[in-house]
């Protein structure tokens, strides 16, 4: 078990709430408010948002009452509502009887606080004041009664039947990959005028042509993410000989389709230092590699995660 999830144990103990492994999020019922405490960034273990869904017949809140409640709640980093949905957000720490000790904290101060505007629990969506649940839906986690848990579950349900049935245009999705890599071309150029070798090239690079594919070959297989990675290669090679290319024009003058060709040329007689030229090319591949990987590896979750329903504390399908 990691240092992180025994930390949550320990909160899970401290608050009175219960432990979603899977999730990595607390759970449970305060005063008839169904909460969900959670790291809204993964990398931030302990920046901690508690979410609830309640309703005023005063209305919601307005900004004088967020900017109170947070100067008053020193814990506290921010408050909003959108429409049903409040979270709060505490402060991050890794010091855990802190934290421990914030959470309690916040979450009372927060419960007095909407109580004292005539706050009650309701359905995040529907607004009707009863008993709600947590749900994990499509990543994100929401408060519903049974009826709206279970409109949206069948949602879920036909979501995923669609997806399944749904086929892969490899014409398409080639297409897509191209027009989205040429982006990544552009940046690269861009940068590369200015002296810079950036990784935000390499991850620009990678988003835009895997999401071409997936745009216009209908979905992202396995057999896309390869196709996608080796044209990402080819054009990041293209992008940096444009660069190179756009140089010797304004050095020398010439059209840019004439220089291109040269470029290699230039490299063998030493008017282009070949250190320069592959060191360049080398950091540009290194920075396209890092932007592909964690890209591949989110859209891959997020398409695990689309069309997902399940009430939180169960397991992850």
């Amino acid at each position: 078990m990691s240092k992180v999830m025994q930390n949550y144990e320990q909160l899970a103990m401290a608050t009175g709430l219960r432990l979603d492994r899977d999730r990595k999020m607390l759970y449970g019922l305060r005063e008839g408010f169904e909460l969900l405490v959670y790291a809204a960034d993964e990398r931030y273990p302990y920046w901690l948002t508690v979410s609830l869904s309640a309703r005023s017949p005063m209305g919601a809140l307005g900004k004088d009452d967020y900017r109170l409640f947070v100067k008053n709640e020193k814990p506290v980093v921010s408050l909003v509502q959108e429409g049903n949905l409040i979270k709060m957000v505490l402060k991050n720490t890794p010091k855990q009887e802190l934290l421990r000790n914030n959470l309690n904290y916040g979450i009372g101060a927060l419960l007095a606080f909407l109580r004292s505007k005539g706050f009650a629990p309701c359905c995040q969506l529907c607004g009707q004041q009863m008993e709600t649940a947590g749900y994990d839906t499509n990543g994100g986690y929401m408060h519903l009664c049974p009826d709206c848990a279970g409109r949206m579950r069948q949602d879920a349900m036909v979501s995923i039947q669609q997806k399944k049935q749904k086929s892969e245009n490899p014409v398409g999705g080639l297409v897509g990959a191209l027009l989205g890599s040429l982006i990544g071309v552009v940046c690269i150029v861009i940068f590369g005028q200015i002296g810079r070798v950036a990784i935000i090239s390499g991850i620009i690079m990678a988003v835009c042509t895997l999401k071409g594919y997936e745009m216009l070959g209908g979905k992202l297989t396995k057999k896309g993410v390869v196709f996608s990675i080796i044209l990402m290669f080819i054009m990041t090679y293209v992008g940096d000989r444009i660069g190179w290319a756009i140089i010797i024009v304004r050095e020398l003058g010439g059209d840019i389709f004439s220089a291109f060709q040269m470029v290699s040329a230039f490299v063998q007689w030493g008017r282009i230092e070949s250190a320069n030229y592959w060191g360049n090319l080398a950091l540009l591949y290194i920075f396209t590699i890092g932007g592909a990987i964690p890209t591949c590896v989110s859209m891959v979750k997020d398409r695990k995660k689309q069309g997902e329903f399940a009430q939180i504390g169960s397991p992850r399908m």
